[in-house]
């Protein structure tokens, strides 16, 4: 659907990151009643295959949080250059 160049004002690798948060959250919580709450070996299936789906987006929820860190970081760098710069081509400076 191509939504990053449609809605270019969102973040998107934190969205991705909150959608990886939630879905682990959700996940969890479903395999913990799933397992409390119910008895029969249906149930316990169920929550085991929840618990499996918890940990598989936690790895992703890690994964994610690397490479939002990296995307962050290479903001900051950005914004740290151009304010160099801006602060180079502004500077009076009797060098010339």
């Amino acid at each position: 659907m191509q939504l990053n160049d449609k809605w270019q004002g969102l973040c998107w690798p934190m969205m991705d990151f909150l959608r990886c948060v939630t879905a682990a959250l959700i996940y969890f919580a479903i395999s913990i009643t799933a397992v409390a709450k119910y008895s029969d070996g249906a149930s316990k299936a169920a929550g085991v295959f929840g618990f499996f789906a918890t940990i598989v987006f936690a790895i992703d929820f890690y994964l994610i949080f690397n490479d939002v860190a990296k995307f962050l970081k290479q903001g900051d760098s950005a914004e740290e250059n151009t304010a160099n710069k801006a602060e180079e081509e502004n500077s009076d400076s009797d060098s010339d």
